[in-house]
């Protein structure tokens, strides 16, 4: 939560600090440069950390994969039938991207994220060494996003109140939480997982730092890194897909994003389904940032 309250804080200071000589086209960029590192930094870690237990990866695969398409599809679908129902609800592309010539270009951007990512995953295998000081580099690269961000947030007249009371926001989080635990439930059944350890495995919303460390020591450290590889895929597969499914299905993967569509995911919505759904995406993430160091405490207790 203390994460949360220092991403708020950088958004609140970049809206109400405005640097006018800092362009929008220098902001693109930076921004850009930011969600390539981030991409190529979790590629490393992933590799490096795969590499270190890949007997054990190996073992607890098939429920990994089995939790990760679960989430997966379970969350588009929960979201989307929400949708259907409350279509009022929905946020649309913004028109400059709708008339978007060629369809390869979202293609390419998405292909162009992958790459980082298997770059990334390659060197952490080949290197196979911790980087030093990830922790800060990471947290100072996401005050740097949410600041850039605030400041055009400000520029393009969106008001901080259609972040902090989103309806829309905090509508789509709770339709998350409910699908997430309703599948973690299922798969708890299937593979013969006591009920509330497979809840506490679903409810990290791809904050996969702070879950896998949770159940790790509230449960062993066996589910504390299947934790860490079901939410691991969650960011990663927002950034890849967001620019290719933007058009079709733009709520549904600010949703999907979970508790990252407040931090690295968010520049990449915010360049692929346009401004107009940031306050959406860090209402979701703030909600399930929250959830999370709530909800996986909360669920252990049926333990007991």
């Amino acid at each position: 939560m203390i994460q949360a309250g220092i991403i708020l804080l950088a958004l609140i200071l970049g809206y109400f600090i405005n640097l006018p000589w800092v362009s929008n086209q220098w902001m693109n960029r930076l921004l850009n440069l930011i969600i390539a590192l981030i991409i190529f930094v979790m590629g490393y870690n992933f590799g490096e950390l795969a590499l270190s237990l890949k007997g054990e990866l190996l073992a607890m695969a098939g429920i990994v994969i089995a939790f990760i398409l679960g989430l997966f599809i379970v969350n588009i679908t929960a979201i989307k039938a929400f949708l259907y129902l409350k279509p009022h609800r929905r946020v649309y592309p913004s028109e400059g991207l709708l008339q978007q010539k060629s369809p390869l270009i979202p293609i390419l951007i998405s292909f162009k994220y992958l790459v980082y990512l298997i770059i990334g995953v390659f060197l952490g295998i080949i290197i196979d060494t911790k980087l030093g000081a990830l922790e800060f580099i990471i947290d100072a690269l996401l005050v740097i996003t949410l600041f850039i961000i605030g400041m055009q947030l400000q520029r393009e007249g969106h008001s901080l109140t259609q972040v902090l009371k989103n309806k829309t926001g905090f509508s789509i989080a709770i339709v998350l939480i409910i699908s997430s635990l309703i599948i973690g439930a299922l798969l708890g059944l299937i593979f013969h997982i006591p009920i509330p350890y497979a809840l506490m495995m679903s409810s990290g919303f791809g904050w996969y730092s702070l879950s896998s460390i949770l159940n790790a020591q509230l449960l062993d450290a066996h589910f504390g890194t299947m934790t860490f590889f079901i939410d691991f895929p969650r960011e990663i597969f927002a950034i890849i897909l967001i620019p290719s499914f933007a058009k079709q299905m733009p709520t549904e993967f600010i949703g999907y994003s979970g508790a990252t569509a407040m931090d690295f995911t968010l520049p990449v919505i915010k360049d692929n389904i346009g401004m107009q759904a940031v306050p959406v995406a860090i209402s979701i993430g703030f909600i399930l940032t929250i959830a999370t160091p709530i909800l996986i405490p909360l669920l252990n207790l049926l333990n007991h």
